[in-house]
């Protein structure tokens, strides 16, 4: 038995060993270790609010309403087809009726709580899909959402690696490829004009008139996206290379800070993907890339950045010196338009993160600048967006005219 001077030396020994315990978890917070599952349950929870479908022609897409950040998994089953959505420190707070939908692709869905602050939802697939996640950060008065994408199965490659560096293809004995990319879309509306002119509207009108010019000029051309969606920008290179493109066109709509801003611009990748020492094209590069943030993409998968600086160099060679003769050839053609005003007189190298395809040759044009009431106005009229179109076909008519792509 303790006397009852060890009595008050245990218990101050005690005391010690709980606020070394204490002091021993906060650091391991600190360092980013997992805290023990008590303290874990006693952080506050995400909350998810609402679950929203949403479809395309091309894809189908659960949208989980939040309050906050959140781990997430998914795992894909045959046998049936379902998929796996494991949500981790969440509180489900949403109306249970909503887990009955109708619905041509996602069937009936189960939510299973495996923990506390830890739920699994199950989706039956009616036909076979490949599934992608990310969190989209809250943006113009949306909540933040965790996006769930399916894409039919028969529309994806086998190989659909981001990173796999290839030659251009070669174009002798066949239509060259050319996928045009609509800027923005969906969650992330770019820019908008004085008017109420979106961004992602105009990028999609133009781009979807440019697919058909160039398809009845003899080219091969496809759209990043259909409609009013969100593609995150390395996404967006993915699809151009799931399609073998030769050639990638980003289409944009301007804005800076100065209304008197005017004109189209023509730009590839700088030489080493950063952009040149001017603020208002900083800014704009700054503006373009940061839609990468909205669908949770980190571009740079390799952890050394000096490696990953001269792998970039590399790759990326060829492709840029092919994409500085394209853009060369578009504002050429450009300059031709009566209507239209050239900002910058030569092709520009900025580091746009949608350029950095290390294989396929990429432009991205700016078509006029929306922080401009009368470009904003000029933009919106279907005559000088059909002289956009058919100088961007002219200019890539000359291209493949003088340039070989072999």
């Amino acid at each position: 038995m303790l006397s009852h001077q060890d009595e008050n030396g245990y218990e101050r020994e005690l005391g010690a060993m709980v606020r070394r315990d204490l002091l021993k978890a906060l650091l391991f917070t600190a360092s980013g270790l997992v805290l023990p599952v008590p303290m874990l349950e006693a952080r506050a929870l995400t909350r998810i609010t609402h679950l929203r479908l949403w479809n395309s022609s091309e894809q189908t897409r659960l949208l989980f309403d939040l309050d906050g950040k959140l781990p997430y998994s998914i795992k894909q089953l045959a046998k049936p087809d379902r998929l796996l959505i494991e949500l981790r420190q969440v509180e489900w707070a949403m109306d249970p009726a909503l887990l009955h939908i109708e619905d041509p692709v996602v069937g009936e869905l189960h939510l299973t709580r495996i923990a506390p602050g830890q739920v699994q939802l199950e989706c039956e697939l009616k036909r076979p899909m490949v599934a992608n996640a990310y969190l989209l950060h809250s943006t113009n008065g949306k909540p933040p959402r965790l996006v769930v994408e399916l894409q039919p199965k028969e529309n994806m490659e086998e190989d659909d690696d981001p990173a796999r560096a290839s030659l251009v293809a070669q174009t002798r004995g066949r239509e060259p490829v050319i996928v045009i990319d609509p800027g923005h879309g969906g969650e992330d509306p770019g820019a908008i004009g004085h008017a109420g002119t979106y961004e992602k509207h105009v990028t999609l009108e133009v781009g979807r008139k440019l697919v058909r010019a160039l398809n009845g000029a003899g080219f091969r051309s496809h759209l990043t996206r259909s409609d009013d969606y969100f593609v995150p920008l390395r996404k967006r290179v993915s699809i151009a290379r799931k399609h073998g493109a030769d050639l990638f066109v980003s289409l944009h709509a301007d804005a800076f800070r100065i209304q008197s801003a005017r004109g189209a611009s023509v730009y590839c990748l700088s030489d080493r993907g950063k952009p040149e020492p001017d603020r208002a094209l900083r800014s704009l590069v700054e503006r373009e890339n940061s839609a990468d943030l909205i669908g949770g993409v980190d571009l740079g998968q390799v952890a050394d950045p000096e490696l990953r600086d001269i792998l970039m160099d590399l790759s990326q060679r060829d492709a840029r010196n092919r994409a500085l003769a394209y853009g060369n050839s578009l504002l050429s053609s450009l300059k031709k338009v009566p209507s239209l005003r050239i900002h910058f007189r030569g092709v520009k190298q900025a580091g746009f993160a949608v350029l950095k395809a290390p294989d396929i040759p990429s432009v991205l044009v700016e078509m006029a600048f929306l922080s401009n009431r009368d470009e904003e106005l000029q933009l919106r009229r279907t005559e000088h967006q059909e002289a956009l179109v058919r100088a961007l076909t002219i200019g890539t008519q000359s291209f493949f005219r003088s340039a070989s792509l072999a």
